[in-house]
């Protein structure tokens, strides 16, 4: 009776100790599981890598084509010809005023218009239009680099269309706070350095690009534009980038503390790229900020933290460029304001309006 009692006692804890053992390997294999790193959804890719991707790909930005600008003239001539405008100013100024036949799409909507609504490509020529032809420079600058060769951004905005609209718009944006004061020392540019890394949940480069461009366009303006007095009254903040000629840039000067890079030839890969920061925000400027605002399209996309300095050096030194440019393209003046008509919801453009004045003023950015 002892011995069965004692038998019995063994099972139950042998079958206990079974349990246990049992119960450890399942918690084991669970706190295993639990330990296993989460796997991102993201991937991660150099901006050099992009960089060279984009340049073994119509290398935009390095072209004579860029800039891609058009002038209102132009537009107004070929008006019957296969072109599409795209205004991508607010409602209430589409509405007061715009190119006839144009439609009106905000800067966040506009990749998912070339991808879904339109056939871009059955278009001779697309131009984007905004007030003063900073956003749509930047908005052409990613276009062009995802394909879209057809694209063109409108000289000096609509301020260059309508006289009524350069009232509010250039013409009050052009200064000349800093003639004679500007910096003429030669500062040289920091040795080469690393990369920005971009995260992407796409994997190939030209599905990195469109999803980047879509997140940059889904941004306000104040995320790619800044005034100039940004940079003179925060010295040190920005590595501040003179995209002029070296001649220029040392008469009439430049910007305090800017690095001079060469239009087309610094930033590739082969040459000063590389130079750029990658924890400081980089401003960069140009003559009427157009060509530096495609600039910073190509360097955003590339993951730096980079601005465009709102209508160039014509900000603030406007006069000294009037008399010194022998390119119209660089200044502001009224020799660029047209008297083009506009369309309105309530009242078409006249196809042949009397007080139509044309100014063709050719010369790049």
């Amino acid at each position: 009776m002892k011995m069965q009692k004692c038998n019995t006692m063994k099972r139950i804890n042998f079958h206990f100790l079974l349990l246990l053992l049992v119960g450890f390997a399942l918690l084991s294999g669970c706190s295993q599981q639990n330990d296993k790193p989460v796997q991102s959804a993201f991937n991660t890719i150099s901006g050099g890598d992009l960089a060279a991707y984009f340049e073994q790909h119509s290398n935009y930005i390095n072209t004579p084509i860029a800039p891609a600008i058009v002038n209102a003239a132009d537009i107004y001539r070929n008006r019957a010809h296969n072109i599409k405008v795209i205004d991508l100013r607010p409602e209430i100024e589409f509405e007061s005023g715009h190119i006839e036949g144009a439609v009106n799409i905000p800067t966040k909507d506009l990749m998912s218009y070339f991808r879904n609504t339109i056939d871009a490509q059955a278009f001779d020529t697309i131009v984007l239009v905004c007030a003063k032809g900073q956003t749509a420079g930047f908005a052409t600058g990613l276009l062009r680099l995802l394909g879209y060769n057809n694209t063109f951004s409108l000289r000096f905005g609509m301020s260059s269309w309508n006289k009524a609209i350069a009232e509010a718009g250039w013409d009050k944006s052009v200064g000349n706070e800093l003639v004679g004061k500007l910096d003429t020392e030669n500062h040289p540019k920091p040795a080469k350095g690393a990369y920005p890394e971009i995260e992407s949940t796409a994997s190939l480069p030209l599905e990195i690009a469109f999803e980047r461009a879509d997140t940059l366009l889904s941004k306000p303006s104040k995320t790619y534009l800044i005034d100039y007095k940004a940079i003179t009254e925060n010295p040190g903040k920005y590595f501040v980038i003179n995209y002029w000629p070296e001649d220029k840039y040392l008469n009439p000067g430049h910007l305090p503390g800017s690095m001079q890079y060469t239009p087309k030839k610094a930033l590739l890969t082969t040459t000063d790229l590389s130079t750029l920061p990658t924890d400081q925000p980089i401003a960069v400027y140009c003559f009427t900020g157009q060509h530096s605002a495609t600039v910073v399209a190509y360097l955003k996309m590339l993951g730096y933290d980079a601005y465009s300095v709102k209508f160039g050096s014509n900000a603030f030194i406007n006069e000294t460029l009037i008399q010194t440019e022998k390119k119209a393209g660089h200044y502001w003046s009224d020799i660029h304001k047209n008297n083009l008509p506009l369309s309105t919801a309530a009242q078409p453009a006249a196809d042949d309006a009397p007080a139509v004045e044309i100014k063709s003023v050719q010369g790049g950015c």
